[in-house]
């Protein structure tokens, strides 16, 4: 039926949350970035092309246990330098990364140690990327009108005004 709205039920919304505040984020952002590239832009593929969320709950869930499951690694592997970066981000003003480059380095050697992920280097993860997805396309994925209907044919003779052009002021 075309004008009834389907929700989902709660159940399908329930997700865990990902409790961590910006600090945290700002931090583990190169290390995330790079660690949950492919589903974070299958998200955003998904949200672009069928330009209405209830139908990326699925590509949501898995961007939500991607960053789930790379907190929880941090964690056990590397809790103690990531902890000291992120507190170094929290009490510097304006959370300045500039200012905690040793706990930064100590994080980043850490991570390289002990899960073999390499730091992305600067503008790596703004490049443009194709994404290879299993969705099919949308029928109308661009969400575009259909063509106009061309002018029609004009009837009669076209002839030129007898006070001249209004497109200016002056005519001479």
């Amino acid at each position: 039926m075309p004008g009834v709205l389907r929700v989902p039920p709660l159940e399908e919304l329930d997700v865990q949350e990902v409790a961590v505040s910006s600090a945290v984020l700002k931090a583990a952002a190169h290390h995330y970035g790079s660690q949950c590239d492919r589903p974070n832009k299958e998200f955003m593929l998904c949200r672009w092309e069928e330009k209405d969320p209830r139908k990326c709950l699925r590509e949501g869930r898995q961007v939500n246990q991607c960053a789930i499951d790379f907190f929880r690694s941090i964690r056990t592997h590397c809790a103690e330098p990531f902890t000291a970066y992120w507190t170094c981000i929290d009490y510097s003003s304006q959370q300045e990364l500039r200012r905690c480059r040793k706990q930064q380095a100590a994080f980043d050697s850490c991570v390289l140690d002990k899960l073999g992920w390499v730091r992305p280097d600067l503008g790596d993860l703004s490049k443009v990327t194709k994404v290879k997805t299993d969705r099919p396309l949308p029928e109308n994925a661009y969400h575009s009108r259909p063509r106009p209907e061309p002018n029609p044919p004009i009837e009669g003779e076209l002839k030129p005004s007898p006070l001249g052009s209004r497109l200016f002021f002056w005519s001479w």
